[in-house]
């Protein structure tokens, strides 16, 4: 679970620029959607995380989905680089590679667009006005507004303290949950390679981006169970070393998840359709600010 408190983190740094949060709280938003998705399909836990965001830290809902859109996007790139050092030492199948080049123009495109907004903000919204020019006036203002407030979730990398310190957290978490695939392959009669660790880590979160079944219960085992074949590991012990990887991180996420959610208030029917979320209150925290 060190994984998830150091996401809590990067998500209050993330947030510095427009709100003060603590780390518990911020933890618990993270951990929250992480357990929607694991029972909502098509990770529609992402909306529940920012509904919950947008009641605790007081922002609105478009900087809340931005600031989740942001923290995948640094996941992504994180567990990229893991698996080209991975694919660096460990020869990929075509279907590998495949993801791999997929991942790197995906995950590159994004960080090029990051960049743009960063550095243009007013072109780009001087932009979205044009598009928008044919709207009914206050619907496009609204438009345009929102997007300002979106790409306001990048004003957090524009210190480079504080773009480090993210970059930072996000390497130590995908590290650090890293650390669960590489303990488990002991258990399976498996050696405790950190390679082997690194493409099962890499090629099933890289798999499982695309929304599908609650909990990625299959894409989740399907991927992992590529990374050890790669390996040369049987199929029968990679799905099994699948099955209890999966429900390793499944059961406590969802349990606490599930817990801060009812903690908090947040029902998740209503959060999952993220409605009356822009005009939402914030709520008092129930613990203590750090």
């Amino acid at each position: 679970m060190g994984g998830q408190f150091l996401r809590g983190v990067r998500c209050r740094r993330i947030l510095r620029p427009h709100a003060a949060i603590s780390t518990w709280d911020a933890s618990n938003v993270v951990i929250s959607g992480y357990a929607a998705n694991n029972v909502l399909p098509a990770r529609m836990g992402e909306v529940v995380r920012a509904y919950m965001l947008t009641r605790i830290a007081g922002v609105s809902l478009s900087l809340s989905l931005a600031v989740t859109l942001l923290e995948r996007f640094l996941d992504g790139l994180v567990i990229t680089g893991i698996l080209v050092v991975a694919g660096h030492f460990m020869p990929l199948p075509a279907w590998g590679e495949n993801l791999l080049r997929a991942a790197e123009a995906i995950f590159l495109g994004a960080l090029l667009g990051i960049v743009v907004v960063m550095v243009a903000k007013p072109w780009v919204l001087r932009i979205v006005g044009v598009i928008t020019a044919r709207l009914p006036a206050r619907f496009a203002q609204r438009l345009v507004a929102i997007v300002a407030r979106a790409i306001g979730a990048t004003d957090c990398l524009r210190d480079p303290r504080l773009a480090a310190e993210i970059v930072g957290l996000s390497t130590a978490a995908w590290l650090a949950e890293g650390s669960m695939f590489l303990v488990i392959l002991p258990a399976f009669g498996l050696p405790a390679k950190p390679l082997w660790a690194a493409l099962a880590l890499s090629i099933t979160n890289l798999g499982i981006l695309i929304p599908s079944s609650p909990g990625y219960i299959g894409p989740f085992h399907y991927f992992c169970m590529q990374a050890l074949l790669m390996a040369g590991v049987g199929p029968e012990t990679a799905l099994g070393y699948a099955i209890v990887v999966h429900l390793l991180f499944y059961i406590p996420v969802t349990a606490w998840g599930l817990a801060a959610l009812a903690v908090y208030g947040v029902d998740l029917t209503t959060a999952s359709r993220g409605a009356q979320a822009v005009n939402a209150a914030p709520v008092a925290s129930p613990a203590a600010a750090e």
